[in-house]
């Protein structure tokens, strides 16, 4: 196996790489910034390379220290602006526009500041125009407060975090400088975890890479289903703000839909990945009246609720469930790997509407000398380059030109198979200089797998599947 080459990465991408061991001994991450926000921050702070030094570890915790604020220091922070002082900080922020039923005046969009419980803060328009991402799913900035004579807070001054547009022709270009070895442990690297670590074996790396098929692919739905502790969640909660996390429990209509008393549109009508972990645990007051409107989503990108106008998106839906092992460490209901998730699960018409499962019993449990200690990309950069991807129709031109299918699998299948090899393909090749070998190989055998997962469960919940036989087959054409 190649060594990971640090001094190669810094060579190829310059500013755009950091030093993964940085973030970890910041405990930035223990105090809820995300990666993506953290690692740009330490490389304005603190440039360098290494764990971080007393000294340094000192300078950061300063800045953290007057620049996050916490969710207590709410009155501390409005109290200062009764003062007159003008606060920054630094937090997610997103704009909504509330629209009141038989009002005829349009109203003011305000802005929002979750993290300080902030809601209705007035913001300028010519601010809202420069960052239209706002508007969606809100984005980490430094923000800067101050307040009206009439008591109201209001945002004087926004500077965005985040990575601008990616340039996919020079990414594509460095990624020309490595070989698929070496650029899948890049990869493997920026996402945080550590490419020459033992356990992390070829198949292993390749069923934790296909945790960012719904980044690259839009409304790819997918779900991992795995042991405790293999770090199912950690690259959704790190990656981007474009991607959104919720942990179990109950989820709502409106929370995912529209929301009928404020006409918000939900989470998946604003994000571009969103995950609903530990599903094992999930439960709905009124079940139909979420399983309906997502069954319609997974199949068309659109739904309705309440009345509303169809609201279309790319949001792909990934969802993320404990299961149980056997003794060899295979999942104790192989046949039917969904038997032990709640009971729409087994719906089939529901299933069907997913691309793949995930193998996540394949990945090792996660432990702290298997996190990355070489260079890998930033994390925000490396965001929205997959995300930028989605826009590029070339791979999945490929993939159809060379796939072809036998007369077993269903329109479902061939889908779910093309969109996963694309997917894989935009992972792995984004310059797009392969042989057939290389796209069977690291594209359409890990597309395949995943879908036969699903194909598998169908097969045995419904007799109809029967009739197309259990096995699914893809040749390269």
């Amino acid at each position: 196996m190649n060594s990971y080459n640090s001094n190669f990465v810094k060579a190829v991408f310059g500013s755009l790489s950091i030093d993964k061991t940085r973030l970890p001994s910041s405990g930035l991450t223990s105090v809820g910034v995300p990666s993506f926000v953290a690692e740009w921050l330490l490389d304005k702070v603190v440039p360098g390379s290494g764990p971080l030094t007393s000294a340094e570890l000192e300078k950061v915790n300063t800045f953290v220290k007057k620049a996050f604020p916490r969710k207590d220091d709410r009155n501390e922070l409005i109290f200062d602006l009764t003062q007159g002082e003008v606060r920054k900080l630094i937090a997610l922020m997103q704009v909504r526009v509330r629209l009141e039923q038989g009002s005829e005046e349009i109203p003011d969009p305000f802005a929002r500041i979750p993290v300080l419980n902030l809601s209705d803060c007035i913001i300028p328009l010519t601010l809202i125009e420069r960052n239209k991402m706002l508007l969606r799913h809100g984005i980490w900035g430094k923000i800067s407060l101050g307040m009206q004579p009439d008591g109201k807070v209001e945002v004087m001054d926004f500077d965005p975090f985040q990575c601008s547009r990616v340039d996919l022709q020079a990414y594509a270009e460095c990624r020309s400088k490595f070989t698929t070895e070496q650029w899948r442990d890049l990869l493997f690297c920026s996402i945080g975890f550590n490419p020459e670590h033992p356990n992390y074996t070829d198949d292993a790396k390749t069923w934790i890479l296909a945790r960012l098929l719904p980044m690259v692919e839009s409304n790819f739905h997918i779900m991992e289903l795995a042991p405790k502790g293999t770090g199912k969640s950690f690259v959704y909660e790190n990656i981007s703000s474009k991607v959104t996390l919720i942990s179990g429990g109950k989820v709502t209509p409106a929370q995912l839909f529209i929301n009928g008393k404020t006409k918000e549109v939900g989470l998946l009508g604003r994000h571009d990945v969103v995950v609903l972990d530990e599903v094992q645990s999930l439960s709905f007051d009124n079940p139909d009246e979420v399983v309906g409107p997502l069954k319609n989503y997974l199949a068309s990108g659109r739904y309705n609720r309440s009345g509303f106008q169809d609201i279309a998106s790319d949001c792909s839906l990934v969802m993320l469930a404990n299961i149980e092992l056997d003794e060899y460490l295979n999942p104790r209901n192989e046949e039917n790997l969904v038997a032990d998730l709640p009971r729409f699960f087994g719906e089939t018409a529901f299933l069907d509407r997913f691309a793949g499962i995930i193998p996540g019993w394949k990945i090792p449990k996660f432990r702290r000398e298997m996190a990355a200690s070489q260079v890998g990309l930033k994390m925000d950069f490396f965001g929205e380059s997959l995300l930028a991807l989605r826009q590029d129709n070339r791979f999945f031109s490929y993939v159809q030109d060379h796939t072809e299918f036998d007369n077993n699998t269903t329109v479902r299948d061939q889908n779910a198979i093309l969109k996963s090899a694309a997917g894989f393909l935009k992972i792995l090749y984004p310059h797009l200089d392969l042989t057939l070998v290389d796209y069977q190989r690291d594209c359409l055998e890990p597309a395949c797998k995943l879908r036969q997962a699903i194909r598998n469960s169908l097969y045995y919940l419904d007799d109809e599947f029967s009739q197309f036989g259990r096995n699914l087959c893809a040749e390269v054409r």
